[in-house]
C-alpha cells in the first residue's frame, strides 16, 4: 500500500513551491514571486468556493515558496548571498517543528495524502514515530543552517556556495532516502523496543 503512486491532491500541496522554483530557474526572482503569488491566490479562491480544507502542508509550502523569493529579492545584497541558505533553512527547520505537533504531524499527513488513506487514530505508536521522524528532518535542516553559517564565515563566497550546494544536495537525497525506508525504519525501532503499541486495557 505504502508503494501506491501519488495522488493529484497530493502533488498540488507541493505546487506552489514546484512553480516558484520552476520559475526562479528560468526567470527572475520577481517574475518567480510574482507567478507564485498569483497561483497561491488563486488556489486559495478555487479552495474556498469549493469548501476545500486547507491543509498545513498547503499552507507551509506555500508559506515557504514566498518567504523563498523574498530572500531571493533580497539575494544580491552581500550579506544575503552569503546567508540566504542558513535563513530558508532555519525557516524550513521552523516549518517542520510546527508541523511535528497536532494530529496528524506533517511526514504523517504527507505519507497519508501519498498512499490515499489514513491510518486509525488508535494507531499512537505510528502517530508517536511520524512525528520524531518530523523532528529528525526539522534537525536536519537545522543542522543545514549551522553549517551553512559555518561555511559563509570561514570560506570565501564563491567557494562557501559552491560547498553548500554540494552538501545540500547530496544530504537532501540521502535525508529522502532513508525516508523512503521509513517502514523498515519503524520495524526495526521496534525490535529495539521504542513505538510500541499500547497495551490493551479491560473496560
Amino acid at each position: 500500500m505504502m508503494r501506491r503512486l501519488p495522488s493529484p491532491h497530493f502533488f498540488m500541496e507541493f505546487a506552489s513551491l514546484i512553480i516558484f522554483w520552476l520559475q526562479a530557474m528560468f526567470c527572475s526572482a520577481k517574475t518567480a514571486i510574482a507567478v507564485t503569488l498569483v497561483f497561491v491566490a488563486a488556489d486559495t479562491i478555487r479552495r474556498l468556493l469549493r469548501k476545500a480544507s486547507f491543509p498545513r502542508l498547503w499552507v507551509i509550502c506555500s508559506a515557504l515558496a514566498v518567504v523563498f523569493g523574498v530572500v531571493d529579492l533580497l539575494a544580491p545584497t552581500p550579506f544575503m548571498i552569503r546567508y540566504e541558505g542558513c535563513i530558508t533553512n532555519l525557516v524550513t527547520c521552523a516549518s517542520f517543528i510546527w508541523g511535528a505537533y497536532g494530529s496528524p504531524s506533517l511526514v504523517q499527513e504527507m505519507v497519508e495524502e501519498r498512499q490515499g488513506f489514513t491510518f486509525p487514530p488508535e494507531r499512537h505508536e505510528l502517530q508517536s514515530f511520524f512525528r520524531i521522524f518530523t523532528l529528525a528532518w526539522a534537525a536536519y535542516f537545522a543542522a543545514k543552517a549551522i553549517l551553512y553559517v559555518w561555511l559563509g564565515t570561514h570560506y570565501p563566497l564563491p567557494k562557501a556556495i559552491a560547498l553548500r550546494s554540494a552538501f545540500g544536495t547530496l544530504s537532501l537525497a540521502v535525508m529522502v532516502l532513508v525516508s523512503m525506508q521509513g517502514r523498515r525504519i519503524f520495524f526495526l525501532c521496534q525490535r529495539a523496543g521504542f513505538f510500541l503499541p499500547r497495551p490493551a486495557t479491560d473496560s
